[in-house]
């Protein structure tokens, strides 16, 4: 039995704190597997917190951006691009057949990593995990976001960890990209009993080139970005190259024109904000924005091959082309009313979806500033969303 990880509990604070077969669908919803109720430290909130109804509109086409966005429309303009389509088409657990997507329900788990030098690609961090639940037959969308810091068992793998060491420790086991879309899927249908039907990995660096052929993007910075810590591992200055390498990183406050390296930076440093990971989840979105706005068919057209190159090994899913095209033809009839956003991460009231703590990691010999998922208020929403059932029993987080 690995061992368990002990809880350092933190006060509260009075101020703010700085190979085998794929998992199939479950017949009936899924105890959560999580770590008993602790107490925990809050952090205060954002005093301009997100637009739900901008970012979840984003964040729904944060995937499409690039498959439906480029990809789509030199299909539907060119009739060029089948072949270039075929490269991102990796199907794991299944035979990458076509399904139609109308009349029905859809689970899509999109896994985003950064490219990180102390990583080597498969074996990566998702920065973002999110289940994109697309009803075709009544037009809606609700994107569910998992803070990558949730802390939960990973199946397959045994004991607690982070959510963002899925992929990684899946990946890990024999170097292989599919056994970590296959231990991701398991955990968060295990974890949290949403069974998924497809996956759509991005790696953010592929933001990146796309930006830069783009031309940049054009954003309002709301506060600055100050980071004494971001790693220099991006090929520039003295310690190029260097995984362990550090430099500041600062980025002013209001507009900003930003090349695809400076807003890579802007969704990568995670100690500069003023409300931890869930603001660089808010800086990701808002990237997003400015890159959907600069995807117009024009631009596409005029640099289709350069974006196809940028996007070469930077985009995996097991949607098929029609399924690509269908989704993203289906994404530009939404309005923002049919689209809802949830964080599964620390709220207040029914909407507190987890709590803040510190915990020691035997693993890692080290102390991990983790969330504890709050299941007391999680399964009725998971229940509603994906029309799963009540859980039964298993669930001791308070």
């Amino acid at each position: 039995m690995d061992d368990e990880p002990t809880i350092k509990l933190t006060k509260p604070s009075a101020g703010p704190a700085e190979t085998s077969s794929p998992p199939g669908r479950s017949e009936s919803p899924r105890p959560l597997r999580m770590f008993p109720g602790i107490p925990f430290k809050k952090r205060e909130k954002s005093r301009r917190p997100p637009n739900p109804t901008r970012t979840a509109l984003i964040l729904f086409l944060g995937f499409l951006v690039l498959m439906g966005g480029v990809l789509t429309c030199g299909y539907v303009y060119e009739k060029n691009v089948q072949q270039p389509i075929s490269q991102f088409i990796h199907p794991v657990g299944q035979d990458g057949s076509y399904d139609a997507i109308d009349g029905r329900s859809w689970n899509l788990l999109l896994l985003g990593s950064d490219n990180d030098g102390k990583y080597s690609f498969p074996a990566l961090l998702t920065q973002v995990m999110m289940v994109v639940h697309v009803d075709t037959a009544n037009k809606s969308v609700y994107l569910v976001s998992i803070p990558r810091d949730s802390w939960v068992s990973i199946p397959q793998i045994g004991g607690m960890h982070k959510i963002d060491q899925a992929f990684f420790l899946g990946a890990t086991q024999h170097n292989s990209f599919d056994d970590g879309v296959r231990i991701a899927r398991l955990t968060i249908e295990q974890d949290y009993g949403i069974p998924i039907d497809r996956y759509g990995w991005v790696g953010l660096s592929g933001f990146a080139k796309v930006i830069d052929t783009l031309g940049g993007v054009d954003l309002d910075v709301i506060h600055p970005v100050v980071d004494d810590n971001y790693p220099n591992d991006t090929g520039k200055g003295s310690n190029a190259k260097d995984p362990y390498a550090y430099k500041r990183l600062y980025i002013p406050a209001g507009p900003q024109h930003l090349s695809g390296t400076q807003a890579l930076e802007y969704v990568r440093s995670r100690h500069s904000d003023l409300v931890g990971d869930i603001g660089r989840t808010q800086r990701q979105q808002q990237i997003l924005g400015a890159l959907r706005l600069k995807l117009n068919v024009g631009n596409v057209l005029a640099h289709l091959s350069d974006l196809i190159k940028d996007l070469s090994g930077q985009v995996y899913t097991d949607l098929s082309e029609q399924e690509m095209i269908a989704f993203a033809n289906f994404g530009r009839t939404l309005d923002n009313g049919s689209i809802k956003r949830i964080t599964l991460g620390p709220g207040s009231g029914n909407q507190d979806f987890g709590n803040y703590a510190s915990v020691f990691d035997p693993s890692t010999n080290s102390n991990q500033d983790v969330i504890i998922p709050n299941c007391k208020n999680i399964q009725p929403v998971v229940s509603n969303i994906f029309q799963t059932g009540f859980f039964s029993g298993g669930c001791n987080v308070t």
